[in-house]
């Protein structure tokens, strides 16, 4: 009992151990913002990463691999998968308003794009972003002629009437978008546009954007045996653009209709041609796609039903010994690169403020020694009463547990408060000191992400309590192993 009572003691009568207890706090604290800061953005890339790829993909080289229809069967039958789709990819230039702009060409179902990678959610634009910029560019009521209302109310209803998702999912633009009945459409990364830019609070404007824009686009198609043939070019409307969250595709990635590329990269099913007479010959070459996509039933551990499509893969290559070779790849795999960069900058921030932190453990040593200094006579006459170097011992160990529970759960509720509301504190900083930590123009996340992670916080609590014990370890054993005669002689 009388440990326990020198520690509650020596807690609300010292100023000294209350510093140890905010470095402790502090040190939390700041240990733990980081790595949901840091956890947050990772989170949010591997999210972005994920969208509009799939969790397996099948592919080939850019000539792509016949029979994809068979493939998509076999694996829709395994019971671990949810969907597949087929994709075309290729390299192109899009001329956008007189910018010629080097693109990768996705040639996709939409249907089954977004039943494999929720692509309809990606697409950024609706009716309501074209009626405000309408109302925000519209002079007063009272200024506009009968004519310009009429305009302007037709201009309204075509707007309401605007769904520009649909388009986005069909890749057929309105006639008012056309300059031809039979334009198709193609959505475009809100980032490949050099006119899309983003205000102080990192939204995008529908006046700065492609909507209803035509391009150009040329691709260039390749044989089976990867030989340049000339190249194809089309006109197009931009119906939508859309925004995966991942700059790199989002500044360089286009979607337009699965048949549409096809027919320009010549990898629609066509009739065989003798090189040497140029007469048909009487037999067909297959329709040809350059990837499968595949998403897996939920609960589905990813490396499960990686094996399982490369299971049906390898079989599907057997049964086609035509085919090209295919690789299975994981999304993990795919952005790999990116995600372990920023896995890397997460660890080593996370070692960088760890080893800052040490100076708690430091700073709880040197107080506990001083008190040891301080409380010599005291432990002398606790000895000469009968208590037990570890008795001593327990009460200085007991003294910086003590303060490390107090400070982790101090350091662990401060964290909690400013990264829920890390973004309210950001703009409250750059409303009345015009001090931005993050500037929505600059970063591609337009908040600040966030990742509170409980079993990362658990073990960050638990080392600052540890980190409590280690500073009062030395002096504690220094303080049991003062002599009791001497102790009581000391000045």
């Amino acid at each position: 009992m009388y440990k326990l009572l020198l520690i509650l003691r020596y807690l609300r009568r010292k100023l000294a151990p209350m510093f140890a207890v905010l470095a402790v706090t502090l040190c939390t604290a700041m240990l733990i913002i980081v790595i949901s800061v840091m956890g947050g953005f990772l989170q949010m890339m591997r999210d972005a990463a994920q969208k509009l790829t799939g969790e397996v993909m099948v592919g080939a080289d850019l000539s792509g691999f016949p029979y994809y229809q068979e493939l998509i069967d076999e694996l829709q039958r395994l019971p671990q998968v949810h969907a597949a789709t087929a994709l075309v990819r290729s390299y192109g230039l899009v001329n956008l308003n007189n910018r010629v702009l080097t693109v990768e060409v996705h040639g996709v179902d939409a249907a089954g794009l977004d039943a494999v990678t929720g692509y309809g959610g990606t697409l950024h634009w609706t009716s309501r972003d074209l009626l405000e910029l309408l109302e925000a560019q519209l002079p007063p009521a009272e200024e506009l002629t009968p004519g310009e209302k009429e305009r302007v109310e037709a201009r309204r209803r075509f707007y309401e009437q605007l769904d520009l998702r649909r388009l986005g999912m069909t890749f057929t633009p309105p006639p008012e978008w056309s300059d031809r009945p039979d334009t198709p459409g193609i959505v475009l990364g809100i980032e490949v546009s050099p006119w899309s830019v983003r205000d102080s609070q990192g939204q995008y404007s529908a006046l700065n954007s492609s909507l209803g824009m035509q391009v150009t686009m040329t691709v260039l198609p390749l044989t089976r045996r990867g030989t340049f043939l000339e190249p194809a070019v089309r006109r197009m409307a931009v119906v939508n653009e859309f925004k995966s969250g991942l700059y790199d595709i989002d500044a360089h990635r286009v979607y337009v209709s699965f048949e549409l590329l096809q027919k320009m990269l010549r990898m629609d099913a066509a009739e065989q041609v003798d090189p040497e007479t140029g007469k048909p010959t009487g037999k067909v070459d297959p329709a040809r796609a350059t990837e499968v996509l595949v998403r897996g039933v939920p609960g589905v551990p990813l490396e499960e039903l990686r094996r399982q499509v490369s299971s049906v893969t390898q079989q599907f290559a057997g049964d086609h010994l035509d085919c090209p070779p295919l690789w299975v790849q994981t999304w993990l795999e795919r952005h790999a690169m990116l995600l372990g960069a920023v896995e890397r900058e997460k660890l080593l921030l996370t070692f960088l403020f760890a080893i800052i932190s040490v100076v708690a453990v430091v700073m709880i040593a040197v107080i506990f020694y001083m008190i040891v200094l301080e409380k010599t006579r005291d432990i002398g006459v606790l000895r000469a009463l009968g208590a037990s170097r570890f008795g001593i011992e327990s009460i200085f160990l007991g003294y910086g547990l003590a303060i490390g529970v107090i400070g982790a759960g101090l350091g662990v509720g401060i964290a909690a408060v400013v990264v829920s509301h890390i973004n309210e504190i950001q703009d409250f900083l750059t409303e009345h000191y015009h001090f931005t930590m993050w500037d929505p123009k600059i970063y591609y996340f337009d908040r600040i992400p966030t990742r509170f992670s409980p079993m990362e916080v658990s073990v960050i609590a638990a080392a600052a309590v540890l980190s409590g014990l280690l500073g009062s370890l030395l002096p504690a054993y220094l303080a049991g192993r003062l002599n009791p005669v001497e102790a009581l002689r000391y000045e």
